[in-house]
């Protein structure tokens, strides 16, 4: 009897992963379009040929005029434009506005908190008959990374140029009718009024009442790391109060308040 032995070939699959590009026979990541077809055959493109090039990485990130995304989407030049974003209306107070980082990263932050800084006098201070006096106020309440205060010399530091609206509040009390009351900004080292308020009392003032004045205005900041004091003073001796208190009760009376525009 005859046995017949049938050898079955041994399929060997295997599956190869590489770098895929169009227009380009050197892909330098794993998906890469090299647009204007003006890569070298070998090598890195250079900037300038990276300009017109699409790059997708191994990790995901989309890379435009760069092979080097470090973010998911990367653009190393031009400009970006959603054409029907205008369709798209967002909520005010709850929707965060997008701003770019110094190294172009887009961001979000609380637009109506970002930009304010606001503090209470942290004590009632005694002014000397003609004598600039320098507020010291307490911890911010509100601030943002545009602002450092030191609360031990009422040193003001602004972190970014710009304009800047500035209100100063104070009640004024001990002080005769027809007294002059001033509020300022001065900057550091010492010159001329940023900005200066003045007001005259209309009548004796004495105790836990004062007599209060208002004073805004715009300055403008013009590098990071300026900085600012802000002063009181009076033609008489007197006193800032930081807390009123009356028959109807207490609450904070001389306080700033700051905001970026």
């Amino acid at each position: 009897m005859k046995k017949i032995i049938l050898i079955a070939p041994l399929l060997v699959s295997s599956i190869y992963y590489a770098q895929i590009g169009i227009n380009t026979s050197n892909p330098q990541t794993a998906f890469h379009i090299d647009g204007a077809k003006d890569n070298a055959t070998s090598g890195a493109p250079t900037a300038t040929q990276q300009a017109n090039d699409i790059a997708v990485t191994s990790t995901g990130n989309l890379g435009i005029a760069t092979i080097s995304p470090t973010e998911k989407l990367d653009i190393a030049s031009g400009n970006a434009r959603i054409r029907g974003i205008n369709a798209n209306i967002g909520v005010g107070g709850t929707d965060r506005v997008v701003v770019a980082d110094a190294t172009g990263v887009l961001k979000t932050i609380n637009f109506n908190a970002y930009g304010l800084f606001h503090a209470r006098l942290t004590g009632s201070q005694s002014l000397a008959a003609n004598t600039l006096t320098t507020l010291l106020f307490s911890t911010p309440l509100s601030t943002s990374p545009y602002y450092n205060y030191n609360t031990t010399t009422g040193t003001l530091t602004f972190n970014q140029p710009g304009n800047y609206i500035v209100t100063l509040q104070a009640s004024f009390s001990d002080c005769a009718a027809g007294t002059q009351l001033v509020l300022g900004i001065r900057p550091i080292p010492d010159a001329a009024y940023l900005g200066r308020g003045s007001h005259y009392t209309g009548a004796a003032t004495a105790g836990t009442i004062g007599e209060l004045m208002n004073y805004t205005t715009l300055i403008v900041v013009p590098a990071a790391g300026y900085q600012v004091r802000l002063t009181a003073a009076s033609n008489a001796a007197s006193t800032v109060l930081a807390t009123e208190t009356g028959a109807t009760g207490s609450g904070n009376v001389t306080n700033v308040t700051i905001q970026k525009i």
